[in-house]
């Protein structure tokens, strides 16, 4: 990460910690609603209840304020990722994809726009690297339940659910189907996963 975005300080008191919470949460609620370049460090420290001069205390300027929510973005993916992959990988191939799909609509179906934002600042916040490596861990989780998934292909078919829920979320409410999203979702992990069973059960890798 670039140092001109790094947070000023990492919140060591409770209280503290929340105000940086409350900083990141305002500013997604603003991003859902606005184009980033509409949004100020003004309009977030007024959204999270505080002063300006505050929120300086916590973050240098507006792109450090959106690096750090990527990264919460990228932990709390993975996290969640881990404990589906742990809690259902026993329970059957569709229990799993259930499981992984409705996580996937949740998640960016509440706050598309932002991650949204997010995905298409990574490269210039420099935070790429950071990316890859919540990838890894999902990637991790899922080859303890299902050996042999291609790195590459396993991040594919998760973006190509992303790419859906965001293209529905931009519609008019009342064109809006997501029944439809959850079918693309099924249809592109589900395809991972048998694929990639398929591969092993004959004996061969992920394709080069």
């Amino acid at each position: 990460m670039k140092r001109s975005i790094q947070p000023r300080k990492k919140p060591q008191q409770a209280r503290s910690q929340r105000t940086r919470e409350e900083i990141l949460e305002a500013t997604a609620r603003l991003l859902n609603h606005r184009p980033l370049g509409e949004v100020s460090t003004n309009h977030i420290a007024r959204k999270t209840g505080i002063s300006v001069g505050t929120l300086y205390k916590y973050y240098p300027n507006k792109d450090s304020i959106l690096a750090d929510l990527s990264l919460m973005y990228m932990r709390q993916d993975a996290e969640l990722f881990g404990r589906i992959f742990e809690e259902h990988g026993n329970r059957g191939l569709d229990d799993l994809l259930d499981a992984l799909v409705d996580a996937l609509l949740r998640i960016h179906k509440e706050n598309a726009r932002v991650r949204g934002v997010v995905y298409q600042n990574l490269e210039r916040l420099k935070l790429v690297t950071e990316a890859q490596s919540a990838r890894r861990q999902i990637h991790a989780r899922g080859t303890e339940v299902v050996p042999g998934l291609d790195p590459a292909m396993t991040w594919v078919a998760i973006s190509a659910v992303n790419a859906a829920v965001h293209a529905m979320s931009q519609l008019p409410r009342q064109q809006q189907n997501w029944g439809f999203v959850q079918h693309i979702g099924r249809e592109a992990l589900g395809g991972l996963i048998e694929s990639t069973k398929l591969q092993s059960a004959t004996g061969k890798g992920p394709a080069a």
